[in-house]
C-alpha cells in the first residue's frame, strides 16, 4: 500500500481559505442528509431524501469516484434496492460489455447459471467482487416469482471487446441461418478479440475480414430478419443485431485509437455507450433505467482522461438528449483504501490496495469533511444562491479510475499526482448531487 500526500504551503491566503472552507462546511451541515449505513440490506428509511431527488428522473446515474470502492458499491446496491422496490424501476445498466452481460440478464431474470460465472465472462476486474454478486442475488431474489414483464433487467453499454458479441452471433447463426454461419465462419474467428486488452490497434484483428463479416451480416438482418425471428425469437434476433453492432462500435474505437489517437478512442466509446442507453430505453419495456459507471463517465461536462484531453462524456451525450431526465450522482471520499492497478508501481502493475491522503485546497472533499458526516449526501437543486455559486467554481473532489500512479503521478512530480488523482470541476454543472464518504475500504473479490 502507498500514500499519495501532498501539505499544503502555507501563505498569506490559508487562513482566508481555511475561513471560508468552515463558512461553507457550516452552511452544508444544514443542507446534506446524513446516510446511516452502507448495509444494502438495511431499512431504507435514511435514503428517502435520494430517492426523492432521483423520483423524476428517467435515467439515474450512479457513479464512483474509484472503480475499487466497496463502500460505493454497497451505497448504490442501498440505492438501487430503493429504486426498484419503491419506485417501480426495472432496468439496470452497468459499464460493461453488452454482450458479455447477457449471461447476468439470464441470471437475474430466469436463475440460469451463477452470478460468479456471470462476472468471470465480463473481463472488467472491477466489477468481479462481492458486492456486485450481492446485487446481482438481491435482483434475482426480487425476480423469482414476479410476471416476467415485472422483473429487473440487467445489461451492459459499453463496447469495448468483440469477443462476446462473436460467440453470441455464432449460436444464432448456428440455429437462424446454419449456411450463413458456415459461410463466415472464418471471419467470426477473426474478428474474435478473446476478451483481450482493448488498447489495440485494428490491424491487430484482421480489419478486412472484420469488414467483411459486418457488411455481409449486415445484410442478411435487413433482407432475413422476420425469417430470423420465426427460426428463434424476436427478442432473440434483436439481440443479435445489437451483437453485431457492438462489433461494429468495437472496431470503430480500435481504428480511432490507431489513426488518430486515444483521446479519439475514447470519444468513440463515449458515443457508444451513450447510444447503448437510448437502444436499450427503446426496447425494454422499463421506461427509467438505473446507469452505474464512474463519475467521468457520467457527468454532464466532459471526461477528463488523465492520459489524453478532455472528451464530451456519456453523461454529457445524456443531458443532450434527455435535459432534466437524467439525473448524474457523483461520489466522493476522504481517506481511507480501495483497490486499483499500480501503474509502474510494481514489476507486474497487479492490482492492490492503495490510498490517497491529503485531498488538495479548497476541494470540495475538504468541505464535507468538515461537516464530520461519515457518509452523506448533498442534492445540488437545495441550494440558495450563496451556495451554489461556490459550488459553481471549478473545484477538486477525488476521481480515479481502475488504475493509480503512484504519489508523483505519470509526471514523476507531486503537483503531477494530485492533478492525476483529483478532478477539478464545477460540480454544479457536472452532478446533479453528491454523495460522500468519510473512510473506505477496498472492493473484495467474491468469496
Amino acid at each position: 500500500m502507498t500514500n499519495d500526500t501532498t501539505t499544503d504551503e502555507p501563505d498569506e491566503s490559508t487562513d482566508d481559505r481555511r475561513n471560508e472552507l468552515a463558512a461553507v462546511a457550516d452552511r452544508l451541515a444544514d443542507r446534506a442528509t446524513t446516510i446511516e449505513t452502507t448495509d444494502p440490506t438495511a431499512d431504507l428509511t435514511d435514503l428517502e431524501p435520494i430517492g426523492d431527488a432521483l423520483a423524476g428522473a428517467r435515467i439515474v446515474g450512479l457513479g464512483e469516484a474509484t472503480h475499487g470502492t466497496r463502500e460505493f458499491f454497497r451505497l448504490k446496491h442501498r440505492l438501487v434496492r430503493g429504486l426498484v422496490e419503491r419506485q417501480g424501476l426495472r432496468l439496470f445498466a452497468i459499464e460493461a460489455n453488452l454482450p458479455e452481460t447477457l449471461a447476468m440478464n439470464d441470471y437475474v431474470l430466469h436463475g440460469e447459471g451463477t452470478p460468479e460465472e456471470a462476472l468471470d465472462g465480463m473481463y472488467f476486474w472491477t466489477w468481479n467482487t462481492e458486492s456486485v454478486v450481492a446485487l446481482a442475488e438481491w435482483l434475482r431474489g426480487f425476480n423469482e416469482g414476479r410476471p416476467l414483464d415485472d422483473r429487473v433487467r440487467f445489461h451492459g453499454i459499453d463496447a469495448q471487446y468483440t469477443s462476446g458479441a462473436v460467440g453470441r452471433l455464432d449460436a444464432f447463426l448456428a440455429t437462424a441461418d446454419p449456411d450463413l454461419r458456415a459461410a463466415v465462419d472464418a471471419d467470426l474467428a477473426a474478428a474474435d478479440d478473446k476478451g483481450e486488452t482493448t488498447e489495440e490497434h485494428m490491424s491487430a484483428h484482421d480489419p478486412d475480414a472484420t469488414d467483411r463479416l459486418i457488411e455481409r451480416l449486415t445484410t442478411a438482418f435487413d433482407e432475413r430478419t422476420p425469417a430470423y425471428a420465426a427460426a428463434t425469437s424476436e427478442r432473440t434476433t434483436v439481440l443479435a443485431r445489437r451483437c453485431l453492432d457492438t462489433i461494429e462500435q468495437a472496431r470503430a474505437r480500435r481504428v480511432a485509437y490507431e489513426s488518430e489517437s486515444q483521446e479519439a478512442a475514447m470519444r468513440v466509446r463515449e458515443a457508444a455507450m451513450a447510444d447503448n442507453v437510448d437502444w436499450l430505453l427503446d426496447r425494454e419495456s422499463s421506461d427509467r433505467l438505473a446507469l452505474w459507471a464512474h463519475d467521468s463517465h457520467l457527468c454532464r461536462t466532459e471526461n477528463h482522461a488523465k492520459r489524453f484531453g478532455a472528451v464530451a462524456s456519456l453523461g454529457n451525450r445524456l443531458a443532450d438528449r434527455y435535459g432534466e431526465d437524467y439525473y448524474p450522482l457523483g461520489f466522493d471520499f476522504l481517506g481511507g483504501e480501495f483497490r486499483a492497478i499500480g501503474v509502474r508501481l510494481t514489476e507486474d502493475s497487479e492490482r492492490a490496495t492503495w490510498s490517497l491522503d491529503e485531498p488538495p485546497a479548497d476541494s470540495v472533499t475538504r468541505a464535507f469533511a468538515a461537516i464530520g458526516a461519515e457518509l452523506a449526501f448533498l442534492d445540488f437543486g437545495t441550494l440558495d444562491a450563496q451556495e451554489r455559486a461556490w459550488f459553481d467554481e471549478p473545484r477538486a473532489k477525488r476521481e480515479l479510475g481502475a488504475v493509480y500512479y503512484g504519489s508523483d503521478g505519470p509526471a514523476d512530480d507531486a503537483a503531477d499526482g494530485q492533478a492525476t488523482h483529483n478532478e477539478w470541476r464545477s460540480l454544479t454543472e457536472a452532478f446533479d448531487g453528491l454523495v460522500f464518504v468519510r473512510e473506505t475500504t477496498a472492493t473484495r473479490p467474491p468469496e
